[in-house]
């Protein structure tokens, strides 16, 4: 046993070593870290990248055919095949140092040659193994970040629109009581929402209808089941619908609703950039579209973790920290994983942001205080989601719903929690009582009975 168990190490050794080394490669694009899904290798001094890495960035189209890549960006082509060091640029032979390879299921580009194709500048930090790579592509002489920056404060001044967007999540959750078994739960959602919204003062309208469907749940409960929601977030605070009960208020005494929609909604172009930039969205072209007749400039967009360093996230965490709740939001958002990839689409003569397509995932781990009834636990959410976004009707005023009735959230929520308890109390067993004789019943009697008696007297 010992002799095979050797050979076997020894195999394995063999096979380390003549494994080509492949270190891990940090990303910065237009002076921002940028974190891709898969990683990128430094090999024999050359950096490879997925060919996610090149369309998220450059905002270009990459197509696979068989053994072909091909990489659309505006009018320049690259076209590579895999395991060959021969490239195509432009309809120009050109040689590559390294060829495209498959390695974990995705094809892998030699990162600087690609870049440098299109007119990229790419650079070398050794210290830190960073490829830094500079693309300022510009439409009309604006920069993606200048354009999008330009868009948001149109929109912001245009006063109000409507939005509709089409929601489709998965969501995996698993449910850790102290002193219990691990509970999972799987749930998909469909959802169809319309909002309403007004910049100043801030008013957002949305109406929601969910139809959501729990694959692993019990077969007594119906689904998909289909719920209706209407939310209502004005000056005087945020209100929403609940079932059997109509408009109730969500008193959150210590949040400045307004104060962080503002800021969530800078008004100058500067400031949104300089927003953008904390939050570490990286921000390219990609090709021009054209829909219904109207063109369109296409901003791509990758979103990580970084989002929630920003000011704007922690001034939340703080807010919410500061009424009363008794999850630990800071703690939640820094141990948040988030990758979301969203595209812009802005009208080319409005400058309004039409479309927007946003996909990702997100993971996090949450710890759960312990309340009555229940002694606390953790919970861990992983959540893919998918949301097709349309903007119209700019300018146009909207009327809200009528709230002025509406209960307070935390007054339905006891007496639904009282009479929960109410029910699940099983009702007294009724008080023993001394036993007593049965009367005798007095029944009428015939007058044949009667005579009967007589002559028996």
């Amino acid at each position: 046993m010992r002799k095979r168990i050797s050979l076997l190490l020894s195999i394995v050794m063999i096979l380390v070593m003549v494994t080509p080394a492949l270190a891990a490669v940090n990303l910065d694009f237009n002076g921002r870290d940028y974190q891709p899904v898969y990683e990128s290798y430094l090999e024999d001094g050359i950096t490879t990248v997925t060919l996610d890495v090149i369309a998220e960035t450059l905002g270009c189209d990459a197509v696979v055919e068989d053994q072909i890549v091909k990489i659309i960006e505006n009018d320049n082509v690259l076209q590579m095949t895999l395991g060959s060091t021969s490239a195509i640029v432009n309809g120009a032979e050109k040689t590559m140092p390294k060829a495209p390879e498959v390695i974990n299921n995705q094809i892998y580009v030699p990162l600087r040659f690609v870049y440098e194709s299109f007119g990229a500048v790419v650079d070398w930090e050794g210290q830190t193994k960073t490829v830094a790579i500079t693309y300022n592509e510009t439409r009309d002489g604006m920069t993606a970040d200048e354009l999008m920056a330009k868009s948001t404060a149109v929109m912001n001044e245009v006063g109000t629109y409507k939005m509709a967007a089409d929601v489709q999540a998965n969501i995996d959750a698993t449910v850790k009581e102290t002193g219990k078994d691990p509970e999972s739960m799987k749930m998909n959602m469909d959802a169809d929402i319309e909002a309403w919204i007004q910049m100043d003062p801030i008013v957002m309208y949305m109406i929601q209808k969910a139809s959501i469907d729990m694959p692993e749940a019990p077969t007594q409960l119906p689904a998909p089941q289909t719920i209706e929601t209407e939310m209502l977030m004005n000056e005087d605070g945020i209100f929403m619908t609940m079932p059997g009960i109509g408009w109730v208020k969500m008193d959150l005494e210590g949040l400045d609703f307004q104060e962080l929609m503002k800021q969530s909604m800078a008004q100058d172009p500067a400031s949104i950039m300089q927003q953008m930039k904390d939050m570490g969205m990286t921000l390219t072209f990609a090709n021009d579209q054209e829909k219904e007749g109207r063109k369109y400039w296409v901003l791509n967009s990758a979103m990580g973790d970084d989002i929630f360093k920003s000011d704007y996230f922690e001034q939340v965490s703080q807010q919410l920290s500061a009424i009363g709740q008794d999850i630990d939001l800071q703690k939640m958002l820094e141990a948040m994983e988030l990758d979301f990839y969203y595209s812009v689409w802005i009208d080319k003569e409005t400058l309004y942001n039409d479309y927007m397509d946003l996909a990702g995932t997100m993971k996090f781990k949450m710890d759960l205080p312990a309340a009555e009834g229940s002694p606390g636990g953790s919970m861990d959410m992983a959540m893919d989601m998918e949301v097709v976004y349309s903007m119209m009707d700019y300018g146009v005023e909207f009327s809200t719903p009528d709230v002025k009735d509406a209960r307070d959230f935390e007054e339905v929520m006891a007496e639904q929690m009282a009479a929960a308890d109410v029910k699940s109390v099983p009702a007294p067993e009724p008080l023993p009582t001394e036993p007593q004789e049965e009367p005798q019943s007095e029944e009428p009697v015939s007058e044949e009975d009667s005579q009967s008696e007589e002559v028996q007297e």
